[in-house]
Formats: C-alpha cells, sequence, structure tokens
C-alpha cells in the first residue's frame, strides 16, 4: 500500500440521523444501527490493513466520531484534531426537515439539496471555511492515515484528496458503515453487503 494512502470513516448511525434532524456542532448517540456499523468498519480494516499500527489515526473531538473510533480501530486510540469537527450549522442544527421549513420557509424552500443546506444554513460555518480548515489539517497530516470523522467533512476531504471542487461534491454520497481508501488521488469504498447507510 502507497505511503500516501488515506482511509476515511465516517461515524455510526445516530439517532439525530435517523430521525433527520441535521447535527453540524451538536452531537447525539450511536443507534444500534450505528454501533454495528462501526463494528463493520472495525472487520473492512481488519480485513484490508494486516497492522494499524502502521497507520496515524485522527477523530474527529465529537462524541459520535469518538465512539465510532473506539470501536472501528479496534483499540488503536486517535489523536483528536478539532479541525475534523463536523461543519457548525448555525440554526439549522437539531431541526428536521419540517421544522426548518416551519421556522425558515423561504429559505428551506431554496435549498435543493444537503450542500444547499450546509452553505446557506443561518449563522454557520459554511463550506469555504471548512475548506479552509481541512486543507490546513491536510498540510500537517501524517501519512498514512486513517480518518474518523463526518458527513460534510468527508465529502470536502473527498473533494481536496481527488481534485473535485465543492459543486462536483453535490453527487457524492457519504454512506456509513464502509471505509474509504484514497490513494493516488482514486477512491475506492471497502464495504460489506450488510449495515450500510446512504
Amino acid at each position: 500500500m502507497s505511503a500516501a494512502e488515506i482511509l476515511l470513516l465516517r461515524h455510526g448511525e445516530t439517532e439525530w440521523n435517523r430521525e433527520g434532524r441535521i447535527q453540524g456542532s451538536k452531537d447525539s448517540p450511536l443507534t444500534e444501527l450505528g454501533l454495528r456499523q462501526a463494528e463493520q468498519q472495525a472487520r473492512i480494516l481488519a480485513t484490508h490493513l494486516p497492522d494499524l499500527r502502521r497507520y496515524t489515526c485522527y477523530a474527529s473531538p465529537l462524541p459520535r466520531a469518538q465512539r465510532t473510533a473506539a470501536i472501528a480501530l479496534g483499540g488503536v486510540v486517535p489523536v483528536t484534531d478539532a479541525r475534523l469537527r463536523e461543519l457548525d450549522c448555525g440554526a439549522w442544527e437539531g431541526l428536521t426537515p419540517a421544522e426548518r421549513a416551519a421556522q425558515f420557509p423561504v429559505l428551506a424552500a431554496s435549498c435543493k439539496d444537503d450542500f444547499d443546506l450546509y452553505q446557506n444554513a443561518p449563522g454557520g460555518e459554511g463550506l469555504e471555511k471548512l475548506t479552509l480548515r481541512l486543507r490546513a489539517f491536510l498540510d500537517d497530516m501524517q501519512r498514512p492515515t486513517i480518518i474518523v470523522a463526518h458527513k460534510v467533512v468527508l465529502l470536502v476531504l473527498r473533494g481536496l484528496l481527488t481534485g473535485r471542487d465543492l459543486p462536483a461534491l453535490h453527487n457524492l454520497t457519504s454512506p456509513q458503515g464502509v471505509v474509504i481508501r484514497i490513494a493516488e488521488g482514486q477512491e475506492t469504498i471497502l464495504a460489506k453487503a450488510a449495515c450500510v447507510s446512504p
């Protein structure tokens, strides 16, 4: 495996994921499915990586990522890096789609997809600021590397690592229960059939 290899893991499903609530900088516990997804990531890593100690492991400080890392990394303690925390989504955080539509009807109706929501969240961080902090993280990163983080963080990292611009990220999904391997600008999704969510 190449020294430039990077493995990306999204945290397992949470209660707010299941309810359609945006979490952002807030947190909610992993569901039973989320715990099984983290266990599946551990199995994937064990199958594809003979020795995790060759990798520098990083995780977001948010509890859902820390819990996933504790399971998926099989006891390897990651370096916690605040730059991997999820995008702050301002007033959207904690709201269901129906609640967003009720409280911000015009703005919510103008958002055509998740990326529009993240970019336009009232009082939120915005994708440009997120991209800047993730570029800084990549500049400091030791490789080969495993990263346990969040939906939008991992989408933006995938863009930065594969040469996709922000508009191209609208078409990507961010599955849970898988491992995304990036080497030399190419990505591969390592997955099992069970416990994967879109």
